[in-house]
């Protein structure tokens, strides 16, 4: 057995320390180039760009913050990077992280483990997972939740079903024996989360029987004089000239929503964390996309789509043969890492002014629930998926879904087919 050597790639402590560097996490975030299946005949893997991975995992406030701002979610995070060598090579990857805000509101002292990347060698991995248990235990952690970047609002659970579909934007994609490693570590299943890809002979005869639906519903509602009515409600695109104002409107639409219990692991997210978001989501919106429902000029529904961005990446990658072999720097400036990204931006913005896209993914989508299966949601299925189509969109997909959330399950599932399966693994330590 060949010696695995664990290497710190950085601490941070709220208010007490970080030693974590660009350079760290630019050397961290390279780890799966070194993962030999990546680039095997089976994988789909499509790398996300430097910058937006770095500026996901950035701790602290540095001069370079105009290309990696500092992510507020570790105002209340603590978390370590590791690394893992055999003769100096990367064999794999983890970080281990205690959420305050989750373990207050969960009221248990609950740990997480993310971006896990492994070598196909059961003893390295065994390594790993271990090295990560140790830093949550001795931090007081009971119980070790994951893998997740960071908790249900951004990518959660290992893939373990739908390897030959490519990941959209925002979606984990991983070597499929990484789910017999965390099971022979003692994982056990908390819970699934699905993505839906439509089907166009499945949407066209859901959205034809959405909009007889609408008439219905509204010449019966005038017939009986009720309010609630689908045309008491307004559907409007956002305002990009207002930002600021529909930021605010999003986020006490989204908190309320998602924190209804059909979404394990998630917490609330901080207005500092949501004002991030909204800002690396305007980058790459098209105002089409993004709709906005109100009644009597009150918000009570929200949908955000966003264009697959990994469309264009994997593009890139591919008419450059970096899908068949790249070996980044550590080097956080290096040269040939930067171009890629920029390159694949530039791309993404001239796409942008042309509204050149074949597929969506659809991230945020949701209703206040007084006014939930009255024909408002159906509405906004409705009026995202033919927006979508009006700007040539052939293909979306609606990630990610938690099993127990039936409310958006059964309508997306009249309009698409179950493409991936990401698990979330619990183990008491």
């Amino acid at each position: 057995m060949q010696t695995v050597n664990i290497k710190d790639l950085g601490e941070h402590i709220p208010g007490a320390s970080s030693s974590v560097t660009l350079n760290g996490l630019k050397e961290f975030v390279s780890v799966p180039y070194h993962i030999k299946w990546y680039f095997g005949s089976e994988s789909n893997k499509i790398f996300p760009l430097f910058l937006q991975e770095i500026s996901d995992l950035n701790p602290n406030k540095t001069g370079l913050s105009f290309l990696v701002p500092r992510n507020p979610f570790f105002n209340h995070a603590r978390i370590k990077f590791f690394g893992f060598y055999i003769n100096n090579k990367p064999v794999g990857r983890v970080m281990a992280f205690n959420d305050y805000n989750y373990s207050k509101t969960r009221g248990a002292e609950t740990g997480w483990i993310g971006h896990f990347e492994c070598i196909e060698d059961e003893n390295v991995a065994e390594q790993i997972l271990q090295t990560a248990a140790d830093y949550l235990k001795e931090l007081g952690v009971k119980h070790v939740t994951g893998p997740a970047k960071f908790n249900a609002n951004g990518e959660v659970g290992l893939l373990i079903d739908g390897f030959d579909k490519k990941p959209y934007f925002m979606e984990p994609y991983n070597a499929p024996y990484y789910e017999d490693y965390f099971k022979k570590f003692g994982f056990k299943k908390e819970n699934d989360w699905f993505s839906m890809n439509t089907d166009e002979s499945l949407s066209n005869g859901y959205l034809n029987r959405i909009e007889n639906m609408m008439d219905r519903i509204t010449e019966r509602s005038l017939r009986q004089g009720k309010g609630n009515r689908v045309d008491d409600f307004i559907f409007r695109n956002i305002d990009f000239g207002k930002l600021e104002d529909e930021i605010n409107t999003i986020k006490n639409l989204y908190n309320p929503i998602w924190g209804t219990g059909n979404h394990p692991q998630f917490t609330a997210m901080t207005d500092d964390e949501f004002n991030v978001l909204c800002r690396g989501i305007r980058t790459i919106a098209i105002r089409d996309l993004i709709f906005i429902v109100e009644k009597n000029k009150v918000p009570i529904g929200v949908s955000v789509s966003l264009p697959n961005i990994n469309e264009i990446i994997a593009e890139y990658d591919h008419s450059r043969r970096f899908d068949r072999g790249y070996m980044p720097s550590y080097n956080f400036l290096s040269p040939k890492d930067l171009k890629r990204d920029i390159q694949i931006f530039n791309i993404i913005k001239n796409r942008l002014r042309t509204k050149k896209f074949s597929s969506i993914r659809i991230l945020i989508l949701g209703v206040d629930e007084k006014f939930r299966k009255n024909g408002v949601d159906s509405q906004l299925y409705y009026k995202t998926a033919q927006a979508a189509k009006s700007i040539g969109i052939r293909h979306g997909s609606g990630s990610q879904l938690a099993d127990i959330n039936f409310d958006i399950l059964n309508p997306l599932f009249k309009i698409g087919k179950k493409s991936m399966t990401w698990r979330v693994y619990g183990l008491d330590i």
